[in-house]
């Protein structure tokens, strides 16, 4: 009888062929599945479902890990210009979501944006598995936290969510109030189940920690509350020497710069004058419901009228509203059709990331109408205008005591009547002035890397 002629039991071939495709399958099958082609160094993949360019705590996140040693792969939209410290830094590349269609109305348009969205985040992620972090930025939560709450189990990747406020309450405000929406009920319930399969959670105020632990039932050891600030691009004017400089000199730099800056001097109206006592002022907004510029050009309407029946001397306002949105046209044409602006002068503007901290230099003041559809969030554009050493006038609500302390940093108001009022304080009274702008340059020494890498170590991802 010969080799050829004995027939193994079928159980002893089964486990011949298992035991000689093990060493396969644990070396080749499994790193190509879970670990693809991983970075040596540690890696996180940092992501949003918006506009990298104008999605600045984002950026400083990539930054910062870039500079502990990890290889940072940065995910989201690319419709702007993106910060040099991204373009430049060798440690961070970016990964660019296929641009967006012109938006299609109703449940239709809705689906196909969902359904890009969703192809290109697998897409992105099965080329970066082997990652040992993923982090991002919540809202928006779908349809990327179901997704990565998913990749987290399959791959062991540790999950960190950015909480900068919370979605359902962005899609309640669209749907007019209503909680019990459908698309807000899905929304509310994607957030409380997902959220527990984060291993760290980044909050941007007190508020929101207390939130995520008392009506998340999420543990609050997994919480850490992360400050929004300022990155070092956003300075005070003339910060190099501020010890040796005058008031006087101060303000005729700025009108110099004023007049040669090319993205500014073209702004400017005849006869506007900083030495004279003319002041400028800046807003920032995504002309979206949660923030209504009509407070502030109501309020502008009657520094107007002011100026008209009480008191001529009150300088004149350059206004800037920078940004871009839904609401947009809307404000522009009611600019247009006032027909008594005499004392002030608005400019619509869309800055890219290098002039925009430049802007907040040359301002004697920041508007703030972020009222935060959660009411636990704080606004980016505040820490911004303080790091640039700018003064915030403020529209108040109960979290914001976090940041802007009345009459110290800042002033605060409910409605475009005490916008008025504020504004007039501002613009008259030296003391005042005086007073809000020592608290804002005090406000400009908190960077965010500092804030970062004490949290860091607070969750022991970065020793």
């Amino acid at each position: 009888m010969s080799l050829l002629d004995i027939t193994l039991p079928r159980w002893l071939v089964s486990l011949l062929i298992i035991y000689l495709t093990i060493p396969f399958v644990v070396y080749y099958i499994v790193p190509y599945l879970v670990v693809g082609s991983a970075s040596v160094k540690k890696t996180i993949i940092i992501y949003v479902l918006g506009d990298l360019g104008h999605s600045p705590r984002i950026c400083y996140h990539a930054r910062s890990f870039s500079s502990k040693g990890f290889q940072v792969e940065l995910c989201g939209y690319v419709d702007s210009t993106l910060p040099e410290f991204i373009v430049n830094n060798h440690n961070i590349t970016v990964h660019a979501l296929p641009k967006r269609s012109a938006k299609a109305g109703g449940i239709i348009g809705m689906v196909k944006k969902v359904v890009s969205q969703v192809v290109g985040i697998i897409r992105h992620l099965w080329e970066l598995r082997g990652s040992n972090y993923i982090l991002i930025q919540n809202p928006p939560s779908i349809p990327i936290l179901p997704i990565v709450a998913v990749y987290r189990l399959l791959t062991g990747t540790k999950l960190i969510i950015d909480w900068h406020n919370l979605a359902y309450s962005i899609l309640r405000l669209k749907y007019h109030g209503n909680t019990f929406h459908p698309l807000v009920i899905v929304s509310i319930l994607v957030e409380l189940i997902f959220s527990h399969m984060a291993d760290y959670n980044l909050t941007v105020t007190k508020a929101m920690k207390e939130f995520l632990v008392n009506r998340f039932w999420i543990r609050s050891k997994r919480c850490y509350v992360l400050y929004d600030r300022p990155a070092t691009q956003f300075r005070p004017f003339n910060s190099d020497k501020k010890e040796t400089i005058s008031l006087k000199q101060d303000l005729g730099d700025r009108e110099e710069f004023l007049k040669t800056e090319p993205f500014i001097k073209d702004l400017i109206p005849e006869g506007f004058d900083l030495i004279k006592g003319d002041k400028i002022i800046v807003t920032s907004t995504s002309f979206t419901p949660d923030e209504d510029i009509s407070v502030l050009l109501g309020a502008l309407k009657i520094y107007e009228n002011s100026y008209d029946k009480f008191d001529k001397s009150l300088p004149k306002i350059l206004c800037f509203i920078t940004g871009k949105g839904p609401l947009k046209s809307k404000y522009v044409k009611d600019v247009e059709s006032f027909e008594d602006w005499n004392r002030v002068h608005i400019e619509f503007v869309w800055l890219s990331s290098e002039d925009y901290p430049k802007l907040l230099q040359l301002c004697d003041y920041g508007i703030s109408l972020h009222t935060s559809s959660s009411g636990l969030d704080l606004p980016m554009k505040i820490l911004d205008m303080f790091g640039s050493g700018l003064p915030v006038i403020a529209l108040n609500y109960p979290v914001l005591d976090e940041l802007v302390e009345h009459d110290v940093n800042g002033l605060k108001f409910g409605d475009r009547r005490e916008l008025h009022e504020s504004l007039i304080f501002a613009m008259k009274d030296e003391e005042i002035a005086k007073t809000l702008k020592q608290g804002a340059l005090k406000e400009s020494r908190y960077r965010w890397q500092s804030s970062w890498e004490s949290c860091m170590k607070e969750t022991k991802i970065v020793h």
